[in-house]
């Protein structure tokens, strides 16, 4: 489904997308580990912040696409995953129960303007 235009202005992605622990992942784990890597990285963040990519991807389509993109997890605001935002997330808001409306009325008159 290919929605344009003002068609999807939003998508909230709830949690960074880690896959399941299994046998296959763990591999890859101790592979990177034994090169000096990041195991855990390679096997469980990189994969879970592509599919969190990958959903934000599904809102911002065209140069000319404007919407919203919540991130529902509290570890995005670790360094460890804004290191991994494209350069153009560099504007961010922590957002709270109280303040969310405000940040996303906000957000939608400036792009209107």
């Amino acid at each position: 489904v290919d929605l344009k235009a003002d068609r999807l202005i939003g998508a909230f992605v709830v949690g960074t997308g880690i896959p399941m622990v299994c046998r296959r992942r763990d591999i890859l784990r101790d592979h990177f580990d034994r090169e000096g890597k990041d195991g855990y990285a390679y096997a469980y963040v990189y994969p879970g912040m592509n599919k969190v990519m990958q959903a934000a991807g599904r809102v911002i389509r065209t140069n000319g696409d404007k919407g919203v993109i919540e991130l529902l997890d509290d570890r995005f605001l670790t360094k460890e995953y804004q290191e991994l935002f494209p350069r153009e997330w560099s504007e961010f808001y922590p957002a709270t129960i109280g303040n969310i409306h405000k940040i996303i009325s906000d957000f939608w008159k400036n792009v209107v303007q």
